[in-house]
C-alpha cells in the first residue's frame, strides 16, 4: 500500500477490524479524511498497474477477505459510528501563536499580552502538550546578533511556561534570525512584523 500526505486510520483498525469480521465480509477498512489545514492528499490501495485511489473527502476502501478492494463514499455518521473511539482518542490539533517584541529586547509588545495569555489557557488546558518555541528578528544589526537575540526571545518565553508549571522536557526553543522574516527588508530595516516568536503546540 502506497501513499502520500493524508490523514489514513488503517494502522489503528485492529479492533475495527474483528468486528467489521463478525458483521460482514469486509476485512478492512481504509477512510480518507482531510489533514488539519483543510487539504487533502490521496492514498492508493492494493500492488499493481490497476490500484484503488482515494483522493476525495470520507471516500473508502473495503478490502474483502480475497483482497479484493471495493471502493465507496461512506457518510459523516458511518465515520463516527466506527471509528468515534478513535477519532475521540486523537490529541487535539495543533495550534499556533505569533508573540511581538520590542526592537532590541526580549520583552513582549503589549498588543502581543493578550496572546500570550490564550498560549498560557491552552498549554494548560491540554492534558499532554509539546511546545515548539522559534525566535525570529528584524534585520537590524548584524546577522551574530540577531542569532543571539532571536534564541534568547525564545528561551523568554520558554521560560515564562516553565513558570506556569510546564516541564522543561516538553518545550523545544530554537532561534532563527533573521533567517526568516514574515516581511522581507533590505538589511539594516526596521521591521515591527519580524521581531516576533512563533509558537505551535501540540
Amino acid at each position: 500500500m502506497r501513499n502520500s500526505k493524508r490523514h489514513l486510520f488503517y494502522g489503528m483498525l485492529g479492533i475495527y477490524t474483528m468486528l467489521l469480521t463478525a458483521c460482514s465480509t469486509t476485512k478492512a477498512l481504509v477512510v480518507l479524511l482531510p489533514e488539519e489545514d483543510g487539504t487533502l492528499g490521496s492514498v492508493a490501495i492494493g500492488e499493481g498497474d490497476r490500484p484503488t485511489i482515494l483522493n476525495a473527502p470520507l471516500t473508502a476502501a473495503k478490502i474483502d477477505a480475497r483482497g479484493r478492494v471495493k471502493q465507496e463514499v461512506i457518510s459523516q455518521a458511518e465515520l463516527e459510528r466506527i471509528f468515534g473511539p478513535a477519532l475521540a482518542a486523537q490529541p487535539p490539533k495543533a495550534i499556533s501563536f505569533i508573540l511581538y517584541f520590542e526592537e532590541g529586547r526580549t520583552k513582549v509588545m503589549p498588543d502581543s499580552q493578550s496572546i500570550l495569555e490564550a498560549l498560557f489557557d491552552e498549554v494548560a488546558r491540554r492534558k499532554a502538550v509539546e511546545v515548539q518555541i522559534t525566535g525570529h528578528t528584524d534585520r537590524l544589526g548584524s546577522v551574530a546578533d540577531n542569532d543571539r537575540l532571536s534564541v534568547e526571545r525564545a528561551q523568554a518565553v520558554r521560560e515564562m511556561l516553565i513558570q506556569r508549571g510546564l516541564r522543561s522536557g516538553l518545550i523545544r526553543a530554537v532561534g532563527r534570525g533573521e533567517r526568516e522574516p514574515l516581511v522581507p527588508t533590505p538589511d539594516e530595516q526596521s521591521e515591527p512584523r519580524n521581531r516576533r516568536v512563533e509558537v505551535i503546540v501540540r
